[in-house]
């Protein structure tokens, strides 16, 4: 299970109808009903979300719209009403592509968003001792080229940093972090988060997996991804002050919950967007694709987040900006670390 990112995990449900394959015959899997019933029963049945009105209502609903189908493609309409239905009961991940623009993209060979530039990471000195780095989103797969250069640039500036200035803590600013694919943040600041467990993720059916950090590598569910650029981790472990907000969102709240479960590390701001779920892409039988919520996440203690994350030091939007790096540079200079670097 991929966390939040853009690269979804495409499952092929071009499969018969649960309780078919009992049958003499089987049943058509692109006959209508047949079709709607399967898109319905994986919405039932992994969907982190339920309809205010209740998966029969729904169900009844979207069989009367498709009352008169005739192919697959009748049904859509019907699809796209249940996943209505999640989206109004909050996924803010609800998608659905017909066979046809599902081919297309396929051809294409290029993951969503793979060709969107997106700004790198900046990295900078504050305070004459503080390491910040403002991690915006990324729309690009994990191993696009432009994945590789976010990843690069931000790795290749915090080496540069800590051999030259060797900072005393570290600011991570989440706040214009809209979401995107979540490898190329996670591996952003892993030098700053460290070793161990990052994030976790629960659904439906129980624990899925856990993301894990380790030796310049992401590790998941049998996936793993190394660093563009070998860089140490910051020693001693630094304290850390993350900054977010109501634009951080998604994959920007996996980087998030990464560092709740850290140890020194507190958050400053404002309560995140709460799309604190990762989609999964299932593609039907005539080869149209949907996708929703399946999982939440799971901070390293265990604890599971539904709603927007509330940081630690919550400072007033009406004060600024500024105000918030104010409180995270005041918190740091305070830490024991701090008041002895010189």
């Amino acid at each position: 299970m991929r966390g939040a990112g853009l690269l979804l995990i495409v499952v092929s449900v071009a499969v018969l109808a649960a309780g078919c394959s009992s049958r003499k015959t089987a049943a058509n899997p692109l006959a209508p009903s047949v079709y709607l019933d399967h898109a319905l029963g994986l919405m039932r049945a992994n969907a982190v979300y339920t309809p205010a009105i209740g998966w029969r209502a729904v169900t009844d609903e979207a069989h009367k719209m498709a009352a008169a189908a005739k192919t697959p493609a009748d049904t859509y309409g019907a699809i796209i009403y249940a996943l209505g239905q999640l989206e109004q009961a909050g996924d803010v991940h609800t998608g659905f592509m017909n066979s046809f623009t599902a081919k297309l993209q396929a051809q294409g060979g290029a993951a969503i968003g793979g060709a969107t530039p997106s700004p790198p990471p900046t990295v900078s000195l504050v305070k004459r001792k503080l390491g910040f780095i403002a991690l915006p989103g990324i729309g690009s797969a994990y191993r696009s080229p432009n994945a590789r250069r976010y990843a690069s640039s931000a790795l290749s500036s915090i080496a540069s940093l800590q051999a030259g200035d060797h900072p005393c803590g570290w600011i991570v600013d989440l706040r214009q972090n809209t979401g995107g694919d979540d490898y190329p943040m996670l591996l952003s600041v892993g030098p700053i988060l460290g070793d161990g467990r990052l994030i976790g993720f629960t659904g439906k059916k129980g624990f899925s997996d856990w993301t894990s950090y380790r030796n310049h590598t992401l590790s998941e569910d049998g996936i793993t991804e190394r660093a563009p650029v070998k860089v140490a981790n910051v020693t001693p472990a630094p304290d850390v002050a993350v900054l977010i907000g109501p634009m951080t969102a998604s994959a920007g709240e996996v980087v998030t919950v990464a560092f709740r479960g850290r140890e020194d590390t507190r958050s400053f701001g404002g309560a995140t967007a709460g799309a604190t779920t990762a989609p999964q892409t299932y593609r039907l039988a005539d080869g149209a694709e949907l996708h929703f919520a399946v999982v939440w996440y799971v901070d390293s203690h265990g604890n599971v987040y539904k709603h927007p994350i509330k940081p630690d030091v919550t400072v007033p939007q009406a004060l600024g900006d500024n105000a918030v790096v104010l409180a995270a540079e005041k918190w740091l200079l305070s830490t024991v670390a701090c008041s002895q670097h010189h």
